[in-house]
């Protein structure tokens, strides 16, 4: 959902008016993608919606969002990959290289949640929406934790004394045995030397016995 989200909202604002511009009757059919983009983004924000048991979910199940995901993305991808031929055809190299850096930079800072009703040929759209939508979705992913693919994982921040502290975890390591316990010998070989001792007396013994 994070990247169709993304690649959604950097195409419309990077990669979308240069379709329009270029390609013969662009325009119409830009605003078509728009409309398929807007419907999925619809239907994304109601499979999230079930993942976070909101009550005001689609009456439909999860199964049938889905499927509807499915069908739009594949109308979608049909479209879009048409007009992305004709727009690769009517581009020099240079402007294509051009393109292609805009696009990924977009795509590092895009939405990682659907915005139906922000973008997509709506009131809200363009490279400074991308932006705004994607820090605002960004801060979220790091206060929920929420891995997105393509993104640095982030190591866990190390507890500090008011963590230990809550933890119940001693904020040192525990202080080391005395030496002396170190250096007792162990039980067999204090056995041992004990009978040895006992036998040497007894030896010593019976000699002055003798």
């Amino acid at each position: 959902m994070a990247a169709v989200s993304a690649h959604l909202s950097a195409m419309e604002a990077v990669v979308y008016p240069e379709m329009a511009r270029r390609v013969p009757g662009g325009r119409a059919r830009v605003a078509e993608l728009g409309r398929l983009a807007r419907r999925c983004s619809s239907v994304m924000r109601g499979i999230e919606q079930y993942v976070q048991g909101d009550l005001n979910r689609p009456a439909g199940s999860v199964a049938s969002l889905r499927r509807d995901l499915a069908a739009l993305l594949a109308e979608h991808a049909k479209a879009e990959d048409e007009l992305l031929r004709e727009l690769t055809e009517r581009l020099s190299e240079a402007d294509r290289r051009h393109l292609l850096d805009r696009f990924a930079d977009a795509m590092r800072h895009a939405p990682t949640r659907p915005h139906p009703h922000l973008g997509h040929g709506g009131i809200f759209g363009g490279s400074l929406a991308v932006r705004l939508l994607g820090s605002f979705d960004h801060l979220l992913d790091v206060m929920d934790s929420r891995e997105v693919a393509g993104a640095p994982v982030r190591a866990p921040a190390p507890a500090g004394l008011w963590g230990w502290y809550l933890l119940g975890r001693p904020t040192s390591p525990a202080p080391e045995w005395p030496a002396a316990d170190e250096l007792a010998p162990p039980a067999d070989q204090s056995q041992s030397g004990s009978q040895s001792g006992s036998e040497s007396g007894s030896e010593s013994g019976s000699g002055l016995r003798r």
